[in-house]
């Protein structure tokens, strides 16, 4: 009668250690930089378009409001 190998339901997968930097090349000089912001182009134009209209906004009523109160007077 043969007993078959008791396996473990779980795997886990020992930490790598980092490839080896080569010789005469810095730390920084050896990782290519990160990726850039993966945001395309018409989030950007869609948030540049809110942020304007809000500045907008808030400088229409901050002028209303001064010229509201400069006519009281």
């Amino acid at each position: 009668m043969t007993r078959s190998v008791a396996r473990r339901t779980d795997v886990v997968q020992a930490e790598k250690s980092p490839p080896p930097i080569a010789a005469g090349v810095s730390a920084r000089e050896g990782r290519e930089p990160p990726p850039a912001a993966g945001v395309p182009w018409y989030w950007r134009l869609a948030l540049f378009l809110w942020s304007t209209s809000f500045v907008f906004l808030l400088l229409y009523e901050w002028l209303a409001g001064i010229l509201k109160a400069w006519r009281q007077h």
